[in-house]
Order: structure tokens, then C-alpha cells, then sequence
């Protein structure tokens, strides 16, 4: 097998499939690296429950058909099965169970990236490993002796009859709280103000006319789309606070200890059998070695991260715009 290639994409989610396509139309060597076993588990560990908050007309990938659903929105899985099928019908070159170890540039220029499996040779890497692949724990979690999981290692768990905190009340963990509240007993530690948006306006999805009026791929510069990012709302899909309480789960101030039991902000503090962390996402870089003989330009580039160049971005929505971006950006050099 050749090991050499124009350009290495690592990761295969929306934006590495993305990046893929356009590489493809301008038929170049490339390869895909998925760390998974198939393409789309990554959305298939999530929790259970998990569904977009985007329509399905705006989860459209390049070159390939509008996504489908049982419900008003894809599940994770749904959505994972779409991501394998698009890979199937583009036939694009991915090799899985593969994850980095270390990238180095060589004298040449080019990258030599070694893998669990093999090493390859590229003059590009992309590095598409999204922008909510590794779950933000505070450090106040290493005090705690007590049960904890984070959301993504719900889906494999099936909890009842436990008194559980959720961690982070963006809209994931007001989604697994609202969840957990059918068989549990839920509180939810709140922190900074959250802005919630009407699902539908006079009948239209909140997020459709945000992109029919453009407001989700201005750039990120822009004094409007500073202020989108400074309240970051998210759509209230029954998960407002009203809704919440309604379903019987006690909402708390902001999480300030856990040692050596929970302890709130108002100084408030229970037991709590588990404790479930929903605190946003991170991305852990991967590590580059540098030849100092190097007089090359630099040729990695990242894609899918939130607010890379707009709204858009790190939304399965912008993945295509993105990826068309870089890639031109990447063929320039």
C-alpha cells in the first residue's frame, strides 16, 4: 500500500466527510483516519435520548441528500447512519480504528504521522476532530470520592430510583436531566445566565430563519454575530427552566465544591448518589514535532470548530461551507 498522500484528513465526522468530498472533486490522494470502529459511532456514544436542534434540511452534507427522521429532529443515531451512508455513496477513502500517536514535519516539509497502525506520509493534514469530542470536567471533580460520569458515558447506563446531579445546564445537560427525571430523582447545578429561543416563530424553525436571513454565517467579527456568541442561545425544546421544575427536577445555583460533600453557591449542600457532568466540550491538541531544519510553510489546518468563522461553524450546518473553505485555502499554497 502506498502510505503518501496529498493530504491526511483525522477524523471522520461531518467535517472530515466534508473536506473529503471537496478533496475528492479535485481528485487528490487523500485519507480519512477515524478513530472509531465505523464511521458515525462517535454520535452513537453520546447519551441516550440526544437529538439536533437543527432541522434536518440544514443537516445536509455535500453532494448528498437532506437527511430523514422519525421525529421533528434526528437522533444521534439517525444521524449516525447517515454519516456511514454518505461515506458508503461517496466511497471515500477512510481507515478506521485509527487514531494518532504523533505527528512530525520533516525536513521535506511534508508530515510524517504515526498511527496505531501504520505511518503515513502527507503534505496536508487536516485535523477535523470536532469541536465537541472531549467533555470539559472542572477540577473540582478530583475532590469528589463519590460516583461521577460525564453525558457521553450515559448511553451504555441505565439509572433508576437515584438521586443525581447534572453539572451544566446547557442543552445537553437540560436534556439529561429532563430525561433522568422520569425514574430518578434530578437536580440541576446551574451557573451563568442561559438564552433560550422559541423553537418556532410565527411557525418557522428558529434556526431556519436565522440562515434564510443570514445571520449564521456572518463573520465572526461582525458586531451581530459577537453579540450571537456573547448569549450563545440555544432552542427551547420544553427545556426551559418552567419546563424543568415541571417535570420535578429541583434546579440549583452554581456547583462550587464537592468535598466534602456538593456545596453550592448559596451555600446549599446535599448527597447526591451520582454526579453527571455536562460542563461543555474541549478539544485536546495533538501534539506536533517540528524539524528545526524546516523552511516551509506551515500546512495543518483545523476544521469544525465552533466559531472557526462563524455561527455556522462547529454546527453540522456549516460543515460543508467550512470544509469548502479550507480546502480552498489548503490548494492555494
Amino acid at each position: 500500500m502506498n502510505n503518501t498522500f496529498h493530504t491526511i484528513i483525522i477524523g471522520g465526522g461531518q467535517a472530515g466527510l466534508s473536506a473529503g468530498y471537496y478533496l475528492q472533486q479535485r481528485q487528490l490522494q487523500f485519507l480519512i483516519l477515524e478513530r472509531e470502529d465505523a464511521v458515525g459511532e462517535q454520535w452513537r456514544k453520546r447519551f441516550h435520548g440526544l437529538t439536533l436542534f437543527t432541522p434536518n434540511a440544514m443537516n445536509t452534507l455535500p453532494g448528498f441528500d437532506a437527511p430523514i427522521s422519525n421525529g421533528n429532529y434526528q437522533t444521534k443515531d439517525e444521524f449516525a447512519d447517515y454519516l456511514s451512508q454518505y461515506s458508503q455513496q461517496c466511497r471515500l477513502p477512510i481507515k478506521l480504528s485509527t487514531y494518532v500517536i504523533e505527528i512530525c514535519r520533516l525536513p521535506s516539509g511534508d508530515y510524517e504521522i504515526t498511527t496505531n497502525n501504520e505511518t503515513y506520509i502527507s503534505t496536508h493534514i487536516i485535523i477535523a476532530t470536532g469541536a465537541f469530542k472531549d467533555i470539559a470536567i472542572p477540577d473540582i471533580a478530583h475532590s469528589y470520592s463519590g460516583k461521577q460520569l460525564t453525558i457521553n458515558q450515559l448511553s451504555n447506563t441505565n439509572l433508576y430510583d437515584k438521586n443525581i446531579l447534572v453539572v451544566g445546564d446547557g442543552a445537553s445537560g437540560r436534556q439529561v436531566a429532563k430525561q433522568l427525571s422520569t425514574n430518578n430523582n434530578v437536580s440541576l447545578a446551574q451557573g451563568k445566565q442561559r438564552h433560550l429561543v422559541k423553537e418556532s416563530v410565527a411557525g418557522f424553525n428558529t434556526f431556519t430563519l436565522l440562515r434564510f436571513f443570514g445571520l449564521l454565517r456572518l463573520p465572526k467579527d461582525w458586531p451581530i454575530a459577537k453579540w450571537l456568541k456573547q448569549r450563545d442561545p440555544f432552542p427551547d425544546t420544553q427545556i426551559n427552566d418552567q419546563a424543568l421544575t415541571s417535570a420535578s427536577i429541583k434546579l440549583l445555583p452554581k456547583l462550587t465544591a464537592l468535598h466534602p460533600v456538593p456545596t453550592f453557591i448559596d451555600n446549599y449542600s446535599s448527597t447526591f448518589d451520582i454526579v453527571i457532568w455536562a460542563t461543555g466540550y474541549k478539544n485536546k491538541p495533538i501534539a506536533v514535532t517540528d524539524n528545526e531544519r524546516v523552511q516551509h510553510p506551515n500546512r495543518i489546518w483545523h476544521l469544525g470548530e465552533a466559531w472557526q468563522f462563524n455561527r455556522a461553524s462547529g454546527l453540522i450546518y456549516g460543515a460543508q461551507f467550512d470544509a469548502k473553505i479550507i480546502v480552498k485555502q489548503l490548494l492555494a499554497i
